[in-house]
């Protein structure tokens, strides 16, 4: 818990105590500006010892002005991070789009918070989970398909709901006036909240357990040590979480240990993983067994030179597609035969460590593209054009199309490429016989060695 503890509508709330001290819990929505006059006129109302917010450290500094213009864009392409990157910017431009839409800063309502609580000397403490942790994790319990749908839809959902009604940009469905036309007082409606939250509980359940439940129980657990302590607590979070939070904090037993609920969560049971280790066996047992069946070494030879040229082609050429220099672009092509086959490596964090050389990324560039997605006019050619323009959305895409090439190519080395190689030795299934073959010679050997 980080505390800034000074001797410490749009609304819905209720108090929530024991003889130590009392939680009085304030549900908002985080784009309103009935939320903003609530949140002060409650925290002057009952003028507590402290007043808790639905932020962490990060996320206050933002909010603060504070962020610091580095970004460490090494991180962006470690494992999945590239992607958990991604479903955290779509989650902020929406919110940034409302807040547009409705004239109100996203998270003035934290900020409204924090700034009555310095005005009136009030402590301040920062009950939520680290945004990195919970992105990770949020990522982490979505299931591969689930994780699909989201990348897939992502473009549609940073367009549709930027698209106003001159944008070009609309669906035939008229997206932008339905839009226009919500009623953000309904945000805070219990019955509109549960709704919003059941939807996406259906499109991702392991994921809503991250984004909603855990950050429940991690803010739940926070309000119950400041009641302990003896602390008058104002908490101040979003309308989705009061409901889960009261629960917590009248029966503080059934909250889950708080450890379970901070470390970076990882399956037990990976297909993805699963099917990587798979293909590394298959096809180092591929090359294994067409060799142990005798075959010619000119076979082997041009096997594996079409397997290094076809994966370096495709991630070096839609490396360069997606504006990467020429070095950063041959490195991606020259690893990808290698990264195919290991499910640890990929040939886009080679190929973004070299294009790191020639970018500046810093966080501003968040900001950036957001502003370029906030442009209703311009057509849709022309944005991408300009987004490929920062250097943290070049250094994504450079990323994610050079493993998108390397990956197209293994597919495509075995539905068209071995066939065509293999035609002197009976095509596919002459590979299959010599394999076959290969296997017989290996066990002969073993046995006459172990024998």
């Amino acid at each position: 818990m980080s505390d800034r503890v000074a001797p410490s509508s749009a609304t819905a709330s209720s108090p929530s105590e024991t003889e130590s001290g009392r939680v009085h819990v304030v549900g908002t929505a985080h784009v309103s500006a009935e939320s903003v006059t609530e949140v002060r006129e409650t925290i002057a109302a009952e003028h507590p010892e402290v007043v808790a917010v639905e932020l962490d450290e990060g996320r206050y500094h933002q909010l603060k002005g504070e962020t610091p213009d580095d970004l460490d864009a090494g991180d962006l392409l470690r494992g999945n991070t590239v992607f958990q990157f991604l479903a955290y910017w779509m989650l902020s431009y929406v919110q940034m789009r409302m807040g547009d839409r409705f004239d109100v800063t996203p998270g003035a309502d934290m900020l409204a918070a924090v700034e009555t609580a310095e005005e009136l000397g009030l402590g301040v403490s920062l009950v939520d989970r680290d945004i990195q942790v919970t992105i990770q994790r949020f990522w982490a319990r979505m299931t591969l398909f689930e994780k699909l749908r989201m990348v897939a839809s992502l473009p549609l959902a940073l367009v549709g709901i930027g698209g106003g009604s001159g944008s070009g940009r609309e669906d035939g469905n008229g997206g932008g006036d339905e839009f226009e036309e919500f009623d953000v007082e309904s945000l805070t409606d219990a019955d509109v909240v549960s709704a919003m939250m059941e939807e996406f509980r259906r499109f991702s359940p392991g994921g809503a357990e991250a984004l909603i439940d855990e950050r429940d129980a991690v803010i739940a657990h926070r309000l119950v040590a400041l009641r302990e302590a003896g602390h008058e607590v104002v908490a101040v979070v979003g309308a989705g979480h009061r409901e889960g939070i009261e629960r917590y904090l009248e029966n503080p037993a059934e909250l889950p240990p708080l450890e379970s609920l901070m470390g970076t969560h990882e399956r037990r049971f990976s297909a993805y993983k699963l099917f990587g280790y798979l293909f590394t066996l298959g096809f180092l047992a591929f090359f294994v067994l067409v060799a142990m069946a005798g075959a010619r070494d000119g076979l082997l030879l041009r096997l594996f030179g079409a397997w290094f040229l076809v994966n370096a082609a495709f991630a070096a050429g839609l490396a360069r597609l997606a504006g990467a220099h020429v070095q950063s672009a041959a490195v991606g092509g020259a690893i990808a035969w290698l990264t195919s086959v290991n499910p640890l490596l990929a040939p886009g964090w080679f190929a973004g460590y070299v294009e790191l050389r020639y970018l500046n990324v810093n966080v501003k560039d968040i900001g950036t593209l957001n502003d370029l997605l906030s442009d209703e006019e311009q057509p849709l050619k022309e944005l991408f054009g300009r987004m490929t323009n920062v250097p943290l959305f070049r250094l994504i895409l450079v990323v994610a199309l050079t493993n998108i090439g390397s990956f197209v190519a293994s597919i495509l080395f075995v539905a068209v490429v071995l066939p065509y190689l293999a035609a002197d030795v009976g095509g596919v299934d002459g590979i299959v016989r010599l394999m076959v073959q290969g296997a017989r010679n290996s066990a002969d050997l073993l046995w006459s060695v172990f024998t």
